[in-house]
């Protein structure tokens, strides 16, 4: 009998395709989950389970968790995002003597969770990195508008510090500078300027397990979110690069990393220089992409944690594409919003509008839709389409208010 695993999340369309992998190898997924977003509901997971914060009490946070494990029987804990990871930070030894957690230790565990620690790991492999300050105060800012020339990328220095929608943000001049913090602002938590680097977005996602690779993918991405460089929201499965899979093998293995990640780039494409982005030390947004591929990274790291050796293909499918159909629907909306002041996003909403037919035609997979479980999908679109419906409404209620209607 294959014993139950706790997932510990809140992305769907991550969390779900762990869930789908595992279940479909016969092994029980339940999800448990400390945020105020809507339940997971799956036909691959059994429950749901609400969590207390762990940044707001700890203690209890521990303690429940620690009950549910004992009290089902769980042998695999899987922190599926940044701040799930974080918890780790704290509870590993607690968590770990119970069960198997599909994590490294916290202190091979923080260098990733810090974007300076794995940028400084990068540079001592020999691998490019982007021209980096860390900031505290928007002064900082100002004062080096001198010297790393426009436009910038702002991003929180620590992943469990921020939640999935404040990745990044582009600051193309000065004004946009001046208009983003108009006034001296301390910084709760650091962020890191970096120098923009032109190109796409690459991820070499991988399974390590005692220093060895165990699967090894890679993806483009095609459309993202926010548009100006975020998130994927297509994508597209692609051969693997022999240089850049050596290059993250190498410093994954200078991190003494166990588990899964990605390693992200961005790749010039005119040169074909790639420069290091950042390490996700866990389960990837585009995770479904490789699964529809055939490498299905859960159930591999499943097997290898349970002592079963898996079947890894030699190959993928090349040129599967994938889309985030919610993504995909909000950045639209962005779009539009935009295009109204913003010619760059004029530009890309003509071109978004143009290619519609493609990216929702028979070769685009669905990050989440699935017909023998169709309702994770159908839900994530509606509850997105609600909240984008709200919000929109708020803002036109305040601009009638003011008067500024059409401003």
């Amino acid at each position: 009998m294959k014993r139950p695993v706790l997932i510990l999340g809140w992305i769907p369309r991550i969390v779900i395709t762990v869930a789908r992998s595992l279940h479909s190898y016969g092994v029980q997924v339940d999800v448990a989950d400390f945020t105020a977003r809507s339940p997971i509901r799956s036909r691959a997971v059994q429950r749901f389970l609400r969590l207390p914060r762990p940044d707001v009490n700890p203690a209890e946070f521990a303690s429940q968790l620690r009950s549910l494990i004992t009290a089902n029987g769980y042998d695999m804990l899987i922190p599926c995002d940044d701040q799930a990871l974080a918890t780790m930070l704290e509870h590993y030894e607690d968590f770990n003597a119970l069960l198997h957690v599909a994590c490294p230790p916290p202190h091979i565990l923080r260098n990733v969770l810090s974007k300076s620690c794995s940028l400084d790991a990068a540079r001592s492999s020999g691998i490019r990195v982007p021209k980096t300050v860390l900031v505290t105060n928007s002064a900082q800012l100002r004062d080096l508008a001198a010297s790393i020339p426009f436009p910038w990328i702002l991003k929180p220095a620590e992943k469990e510090k921020h939640e999935e929608e404040t990745k990044s943000r582009l600051v193309k001049t000065a004004s946009e500078l001046e208009q983003a913090f108009p006034e001296p602002a301390e910084f709760i938590s650091p962020l890191l300027l970096q120098e923009y680097c032109e190109g796409s977005g690459v991820g070499i996602e991988m399974l390590i397990h005692n220093g060895e690779c165990y699967g090894a993918f890679q993806h483009r991405r095609l459309k993202e979110l926010p548009y100006t460089g975020g998130y994927a929201v297509t994508a597209l499965a692609e051969q693997l690069d022999p240089a850049l899979f050596q290059s993250s093998l190498a410093l994954l293995r200078t991190l003494n990393w166990e588990g899964v990640a990605m390693v992200e780039f961005k790749v010039n494409q005119l040169t074909g220089e790639p420069v290091f982005m950042e390490i996700n030390g866990r389960y990837w947004g585009t995770l479904s992409l490789p699964v529809i591929s055939g490498m299905n990274f859960p159930l591999y790291h499943w097997q290898l944690a349970h002592g079963e050796m898996p079947y890894v293909p030699a190959n993928y499918a090349v040129g599967t594409k994938w889309r985030w159909t919610v993504g995909y629907v909000a950045r639209l909306h962005q779009l539009f919003i935009h295009a109204w002041h913003s010619s760059a996003a004029r530009e890309a909403f003509v071109l978004t509008l143009r290619q519609l037919p493609a990216d929702f035609g028979f070769s685009m997979r669905d990050s989440l839709f699935k017909v023998t479980d169709p309702i994770p999908a159908i839900r994530e679109l509606f509850l997105a389409l609600n909240f984008l419906a709200w919000t929109d409404l708020k803002k036109l209620s305040a601009r009638v208010k003011s008067g500024n209607l059409f401003v």
